[in-house]
């Protein structure tokens, strides 16, 4: 409404982990509650008008119409973990910066970018039994780009810069070739040395009608 959009989550999770101690290099076995509340709102800066206001034959790379321009994007979260040994941690994170989206994502060559820049200030008390999970308190900027190469192929690169400690994290990177209906990707996270693949269909929940087109 007014160029805002506003997205409330309220969120449980329930788990059993066998992950590495953070305090000895040893593997703990615990069940762990998170009770989650999430508020994020964004506001649309710019919008550079569509010159499609639906799906069309174009769009072989995406399965939504691009919205060029730039918003701000606000989020409050908080949470409560929980952990069986009787240890826990609380947190309530503020973050808020822009998202820049520019190209349609219909031509052949660089004809997508996607910047995010993320200010995040976190609040803690207590702290996790694990590593993975230990919530990072430290005042940073999240960086996320995104750029079509060539067609379906898209590259991304995300990193962290920590104010405390003055240093950027590892980066994570990512090649994804994307279609109107699916898309398929694999990604190495430098930090934590892990890599992995996504695959993603879209469109399940569309109940829609639009003018018949073949795919190119």
């Amino acid at each position: 409404k007014n160029n805002v959009n506003n997205k409330l989550s309220l969120i449980y999770d329930y788990g059993v982990f066998k992950a590495k101690s953070k305090k000895a290099n040893i593997l703990d076995n615990l069940n762990r509650n998170v009770f989650a509340f999430k508020l994020g709102n964004n506001y649309q800066l710019w919008k550079k008008n569509k010159t499609n206001k639906s799906i069309t034959e174009d769009y072989k790379f995406s399965p939504i119409v691009i919205n060029e321009g730039i918003r701000w994007d606000s989020n409050i979260q908080s949470g409560i973990f929980l952990y069986s040994d009787g240890s826990s941690q609380k947190a309530i994170s503020f973050s808020s910066g822009p998202q820049i989206t520019l190209g349609a994502f219909k031509g052949k060559f660089l004809d997508y970018s996607e910047i995010n820049l993320n200010g995040i200030y976190v609040l803690k008390d207590g702290e996790s039994p694990f590593e993975f999970d230990d919530i990072n308190k430290n005042f940073r900027l999240n960086i996320e780009l995104k750029q079509q190469l060539l067609g379906p192929i898209v590259l991304s690169y995300g990193t962290s810069y920590d104010f405390d400690k003055d240093l950027f994290s590892k980066p994570l990177y990512r090649v994804d070739i994307k279609r109107r209906s699916y898309s398929v990707g694999a990604f190495y996270n430098i930090n934590n040395e892990s890599i992995g693949i996504n695959f993603n269909i879209y469109n399940f929940d569309y109940a829609g009608f639009t003018n018949k087109f073949k795919s190119k």
